[in-house]
């Protein structure tokens, strides 16, 4: 369980996140919705300890987030990943760094390491291309490859910022359908998105946060009004009609 109290963090004399109070049951599908600037990745990366605490506490599992991260990891599928498709790695490579904090310096991955990172890509369903260049992977195939390496730690825990960002509808949905697999096999899954339609689907929990919490509850009691409070009036809702 992930337990956040009390929470406040503000930058530049701006408050981005004020009075937040939130429990994340072991097991759910979890979906944070708000508009840009709502504080979604900043209270992700309080989660992963890459900000500091101003005021308030994370507890993962009843202990202190920063006493058990030391122990334990994380998977985490950031919203932009920064590299050079020139750059002569191949998918299997790419999954091995989410390993990197268990090698010693100095020393090469393992066989068994090698293997965790295959049974990662099948997981994904992209072992097929473990021996293929980076640059050679569509989007939708290097989205799955980087879940891999989330993946690969074999944390309960699986966090995502906005894992739609770069896939075009058939891919989002296969992407949160595989998610969705992931969740019943236990995972504990907290994405931040902006697909209302897709989440209604596949998420069992919803946090609708714009600086305060709206709203946490199960998907199927959110109605116009909780959206119009974290968006804002400007925002038309739309029946899905499938």
């Amino acid at each position: 369980m992930i337990r956040i109290s009390n929470l406040d963090y503000s930058a530049n004399t701006l408050q981005i996140l004020e009075n937040i109070n939130l429990e994340i049951s072991d097991g759910e599908f979890t979906a944070i919705i708000g508009p840009n600037g709502a504080g979604k990745t900043t209270l992700i990366k309080l989660l992963l300890g890459f900000l500091p605490i101003q005021s308030g506490s994370i507890e993962i599992d009843g202990i202190p987030h920063l006493d058990w991260l030391k122990t334990n990891p994380i998977g985490y599928l950031p919203q932009h990943e920064e590299f050079d498709r020139r750059f002569p790695a191949k998918a299997i490579d790419i999954v091995l760094i989410g390993l990197a904090g268990s090698v010693p310096p100095g020393r090469r991955f393992s066989t068994a390491q090698r293997e965790k990172a295959r049974q990662a890509l099948e997981t994904t369903k992209t072992e097929n291309l473990a021996g293929k260049n980076i640059g050679s992977l569509s989007g939708g195939e290097l989205q799955r490859v980087f879940l891999a390496r989330a993946l690969v730690s074999e944390s309960k825990y699986l966090i995502l910022d906005e894992p739609e960002a770069s896939l075009d509808q058939p891919g989002v949905q296969n992407f949160f359908a595989l998610l969705k697999e992931l969740n019943q096999a236990g995972k504990t899954i907290i994405t931040i998105s902006h697909d209302l339609n897709t989440l209604t689907e596949y998420c069992s929990f919803l946090v609708c946060l714009n600086r305060h919490l709206h709203c946490h509850t199960k998907t199927d009691l959110v109605n116009s009004e909780i959206i119009h409070k974290t968006f804002g009036e400007a925002v038309r809702i739309i029946e899905k009609g499938y």
